[in-house]
């Protein structure tokens, strides 16, 4: 699977071809209904690549603040996988559990995009409808993927701001789908290094190229 994986991103010859590719590869490898890539600008994350979502749901997490709790942030934050089977339990999505609930999801997995380097690209998130976990080697599909993933997205953004690329490719997608871009912002304090203003690992070398 890693293989086919890999021999479909190589053959994208642009950055924005890589994204949907390795959104729709990662939605197929985890059975997932629906899937996300949000690239990072400034201290945000901002949504560029979307499949089988809400228009709420859209809006609602268009962009979301660096010192935000949910999955996606703090996936970003430690740079590791984050997996939540069930977001009706605990307090982490009360807030917009009504809108989870709408858009049909019940499980979240979120993943750093990041280069062998340690730059910092954005998160890559797969949404079932059920209580759901990948399996183990499914995560571990995906963690290596995303590496490799990211380095070959870096190189085929050049010397475009990944910032710029992020709003180009945002505005693309929401006047794809008929939706104005929100301001609404999911922003929810937590315990973390960005409460202080410091970036996330690898943003200041990627947000510079």
């Amino acid at each position: 699977m890693l293989a086919q994986m890999r021999e479909r991103l190589i053959r994208c010859g642009t950055f924005e071809r890589a994204i949907w590719a390795v959104l729709d590869d990662t939605i197929a490898l985890h059975g997932a209904e629906c899937g996300t890539v949000q690239l990072l600008s400034g201290d945000e994350l901002v949504i560029v690549a979307q499949r089988h979502l809400t228009p709420d749901f859209l809006n609602t997490f268009h962009r979301m603040r660096a010192d935000g709790g949910t999955a996606c942030v703090r996936a970003l934050a430690c740079g590791a996988s984050v997996v939540v089977r069930d977001v009706e339990i605990g307090r982490e999505f009360g807030s917009v559990r009504r809108l989870l609930r709408s858009a049909r999801v019940r499980a979240v997995q979120s993943t750093p995009l990041r280069t062998k380097d340690g730059d910092s690209l954005g998160v890559l998130s797969t949404y079932f409808v059920n209580v759901h976990e990948p399996t183990r080697i499914e995560m571990e599909t995906l963690q290596a993927y995303a590496k490799e993933a990211s380095q070959y997205a870096l190189k085929l953004l050049g010397e475009t701001p990944l910032a710029t690329m992020a709003a180009q490719m945002s505005e693309e997608l929401y006047h794809s789908i008929e939706l104005t871009a929100s301001p609404v912002r999911y922003a929810r304090s937590a315990a973390s290094s960005q409460r202080q203003g410091k970036p996330f690992p690898g943003q200041q070398r990627a947000l510079a190229r």
